[in-house]
């Protein structure tokens, strides 16, 4: 499988987090196509986080969760507060990382933008796919509900071979030439 321009820093991310570079590569290619600059915004997506305290923000009301501007209170780490509510609520680069998901687990990037750069973009979307791999091959889960969690959140998993979002598996396993890769070693 390859994805370009990118086969080495997918090489390199993928090896610091136990991951299959296949597999990253085949996510990439189903996510983004190999465009480092995709971007997707998900005005309902509800999961924000604190970037100054790094924690997940309030629970927020579905008029909230709806508007164009950023609840009272909610702050960005520079710039604006609705650059960095929008940034939150948008997929950014290779894999296609949630702005939250990266704040969540610890970008201090002062824009998520920054996401769209490969190294970085890669950092936290392998970080992310390593850790929702330790907690399906924890539950004798295997890739396909990883797969799904990725694309769609652990909600998304109700179990072996069952989930919300079958689709999207489908289209990484066709990217991998129809075999998963070895199971992730927890």
């Amino acid at each position: 499988m390859t994805t370009g321009t990118f086969d080495k820093q997918i090489r390199d991310a993928a090896r610091k987090h136990a991951l299959p570079a296949g597999l990253v590569a085949a996510i990439v290619a189903v996510e983004s196509g190999g465009n480092t600059w995709a971007w997707n915004p998900e005005p309902g997506y509800r999961y924000v986080v604190d970037a100054r305290a790094g924690r997940p923000f309030r629970e927020m009301s579905a008029r909230e969760v709806a508007s164009a501007v950023p609840p009272t209170g909610f702050t960005a780490l520079a710039g604006d507060s609705d650059q960095e509510w929008w940034g939150q609520r948008a997929s950014w680069g290779l894999m296609q990382v949630m702005g939250a998901v990266a704040r969540e687990y610890g970008c201090k990037e002062p824009y998520l933008s920054r996401l769209c750069q490969p190294e970085i973009g890669l950092e936290y979307g392998c970080l992310h796919l390593a850790s929702l791999a330790r907690r399906c091959f924890a539950k004798s889960y295997g890739w396909y509900e990883t797969c799904a969690a990725y694309n769609g959140g652990m909600g998304a998993v109700q179990g072996l071979k069952h989930v919300s979002n079958p689709a999207y598996p489908a289209k990484v396993l066709r990217e991998l030439g129809g075999t998963w890769p070895e199971p992730f070693k927890l």
